[in-house]
């Protein structure tokens, strides 16, 4: 699998240190209660092996795990993986084995890296993985694992949701609701309920339940409580899904905030496209305000299902050929228009157009667009060759209905209750309904006439709001953590926001639909960022690469927001 060093081997792997908490007298290797402090053990690298080792079929699967562990790239794991020449039962056994007690993808969760979780769970990984006694789900090692490696893994828990793991392995009080502070323990044990299923064991040690809720966060407490409340596939679903190549379809709620009702719309159109015997392409309507998730649902649903993505910007376009380009008897016809090139390249197949802020269109482009709406011809700029656009999803992304959109909800505030109800589902048909008839006296009767759904995007609820800041902290924190670089753009700095639910709710105040995500954006650039960059420039000492690590507290406190350095991390 890989090559190996001629280093003499010394044992496969070096003993665990003593500090690790293990108790070798109940289960060698594995943890044991609340006596594991969620880590793991150090595997040595395989190029540091002889070949005998790594080539040997009976260590296939530690050598997985320390390649892993070892940093190794996605594309070389891979690689091993796929050379194995295992029957794919035997691959998914040897996929799902264990390590001094640790199934691999424990070890793939330990690395923080997405691209190395999905590969594991494509050959099979089980992401509902646990190991010790009593077992310890593998969801709740990614959440605690974040204080051991000291970087968020937020990111991390999503995909491992989005892949199907179960939420309930972790109590209920955790995350609901997601966006009230816990306490320092925890919850409540008169909160907690019933603990005596196996799979909640594990969290019974009051310090464990502690280290849990010292480190969960309202974005992943978020992701929890959506996870308990999405409807579960079905296997035609599933089977439906798996046989286009869209397995991950079902993850997208997990990368998204709010917009739970888009969503699902979104999945159950995707899934009639897919099943039925069809002639036309798929036409869909983004409707609602900016900012409230229209392109990211697109770029998410491009990336989860690895379609090319063109996104066109027709504020700026006018004219057929803007958006076409040009024939190739004219000037820079026989280069092409990046959407022609994209469809002529992916004719036959999938793909995603977003026409973003379609509004801005006319009737000349609209009409150019029948055609390929309509049958699913359209006719390459460059060769004239007839160019098949069946399988392209077309995205109509606009702001024209956002008065109506808005208003609707104004007027029916259940469309914001957390749960799914009857009176909800209602208040939604009629916005569905609603809107083709809006939408036919902003644009036009044929153009409406080839839409295959009309989804709407709503202001998102003052929880919703909480996580939206939230994300924009995380990414505020992975910025400027980063090593200082030759431009001396800020890094080697640990961010830690104090109770930040409380620092979200202040945060959140300056929300506005018409905004959307760039208020809350600006809010913790102008709050947070900002007093930041004065706090470490006040600081005497200069920036300069391999410097120690500066750490940073954010805390609300009565509406304030506090910035400061707190110490340096040798």
């Amino acid at each position: 699998m890989w090559k190996a060093s001629d280093n003499d081997y010394s044992g496969y792997f070096p003993s665990m240190p003593n500090n690790t908490g293990f108790d070798f007298g109940q289960a060698p290797g594995l943890p044991y209660g609340a006596e594991w402090n969620f880590c793991l053990p150090t595997l040595q690298d395989p190029r540091q092996l002889p070949p005998e080792m790594t080539t040997s079929p009976e260590h296939f699967t530690e050598i997985v795990a320390a390649a892993i562990q070892n940093g190794y790239p996605e594309h070389e794991i891979e690689s091993g993986i796929a050379s194995s020449g295992w029957s794919n039962q035997h691959l998914l056994d040897k996929i799902n084995g264990t390590v001094m007690g640790f199934p691999v993808i424990f070890y793939a969760v330990a690395r923080n890296d997405l691209s190395i979780i999905r590969l594991i769970v494509r050959y099979g990984g089980n992401v509902n993985s646990s190991c010790g006694n009593p077992p310890v789900p593998l969801l709740a090692f990614a959440i605690i694992h974040s204080k051991t490696i000291e970087w968020d893994t937020t990111e991390m828990l999503a995909a491992l949701l989005s892949l199907g793991a179960d939420a309930s392995v972790l109590p209920n009080a955790f995350y609901t609701p997601f966006y009230e502070a816990l306490p320092g323990a925890g919850p409540d044990e008169t909160d907690l309920g019933d603990m005596s299923d196996l799979k909640l064991q594990w969290c019974k040690p009051p310090d464990v339940r502690s280290k849990l809720a010292e480190v969960l966060n309202i974005t992943q407490r978020y992701h929890l409580h959506q996870a308990s409340r999405l409807p579960k596939p079905t296997e035609r679903q599933k089977q439906v899904a798996r046989r286009n190549g869209s397995e991950n379809l079902f993850g997208v709620p997990y990368f998204m905030i709010g917009q739970r009702a888009a969503v699902q719309m979104l999945q159950k159109h995707l899934l009639h496209y897919m099943l039925m015997p069809r002639k036309d392409p798929l036409v869909l309507v983004f409707a609602g305000p900016s900012g409230h998730g229209k392109t990211e649902l697109a770029r998410r649903l491009g990336a989860i299902l690895s379609l090319d993505l063109h996104v066109s910007d027709c504020s700026i376009v006018s004219r057929e050929n803007e958006l076409f380009g040009a024939r190739a008897e004219y000037c820079g016809g026989l280069s092409g228009a990046p959407l022609n090139n994209i469809l002529a390249r992916n004719s036959g197949k999938r793909c995603i157009v977003f026409l973003d802020e379609f509004e801005k269109t006319n009737q000349g482009v609209w009409n150019s667009l029948l055609l390929p709406f309509g049958n699913g011809q359209y006719e390459d700029r460059r060769s004239k060759k007839l160019i098949d656009c069946t399988n392209t999803i077309w995205i109509l992304a606009t702001n024209a209905l956002d008065w109506f959109i808005v208003n609707h909800c104004d007027d029916n505030p259940e469309i914001f209750d957390d749960e799914d109800n009857p009176k909800k589902e209602e208040i939604l048909k009629e916005l569905v309904e609603e809107m083709e008839g809006h939408f036919i006296n902003n644009f036009s009767a044929p153009v409406a006439g080839r839409v295959s759904a009309f989804i709407p995007f709503v202001p998102f609820s003052p929880a919703e709001t909480y996580v939206g800041i939230h994300k924009y902290l995380l990414q505020l924190a992975a910025d400027v953590r980063q090593p200082v670089n030759e431009s001396l753009t800020a890094g080697n700095i640990k961010l830690i926001f104090k109770f930040d639910i409380a620092l979200c709710k202040t945060l959140a105040k300056n929300y506005t639909s018409d905004l959307g995500v760039r208020c809350l954006k600006k809010a913790v650039k102008d709050r947070v960022g900002v007093p930041l960059s004065q706090v470490y420039l006040d600081t005497e000492e200069p920036m300069r690469d391999g410097g120690p690590m500066e750490e940073f507290e954010v805390i609300a406190v009565k509406d304030k927001i506090s910035v400061k350095r707190v110490l340096s991390i040798l």
